[in-house]
């Protein structure tokens, strides 16, 4: 058991250190790109990356960093508006309570009921008949 299991690695080792990837060749026959050669076409070297395509994703990138700048600061801009005015709101509620307070307790010395005249009372009295 131990043997197989030894063969086993040994085996992986082996075949994993045999398969390295092979470049193959690129041709550019005009606008077009083939692994097969055509007549005027040329031959790529695709072993290794080529400059102007790590320029080109890097401009890409760039770009793409720019606009996500912009609009996180735009996105900044809005939320710090809407917080500005919340506080604004927040700071006229606030007064008009304290406005309130201040009424309620200036007027908290007087006796704003009016007293009725006549009786505290209701007494219930009959009604004489309507005559015809």
């Amino acid at each position: 058991m131990r043997h197989a299991f030894a063969f086993a690695i040994v085996f992986a080792a082996l075949t994993a250190t045999g398969t390295t990837a092979q470049a193959q060749k690129v041709y550019k026959c005009g606008n077009t790109y083939s692994q097969t050669p055509c007549g005027d076409g040329k031959t790529l070297d695709t072993s290794t990356p080529d400059a102007s395509t790590d320029i080109a994703r890097k401009q890409t990138v760039d770009k793409e960093n720019k606009r996500q700048l912009a609009a996180a600061k735009a996105l900044e801009k809005e939320r710090l508006a809407t917080e500005a005015e919340v506080r604004k709101r927040h700071a006229l509620e606030a007064k008009v309570l304290e406005q309130e307070k201040a009424r309620t307790a200036k007027g908290a010395g007087k006796d704003n009921t009016k007293k009725k005249e006549g009786p505290q009372f209701f007494t219930a009295k009959p009604v004489p008949p309507a005559k015809p």
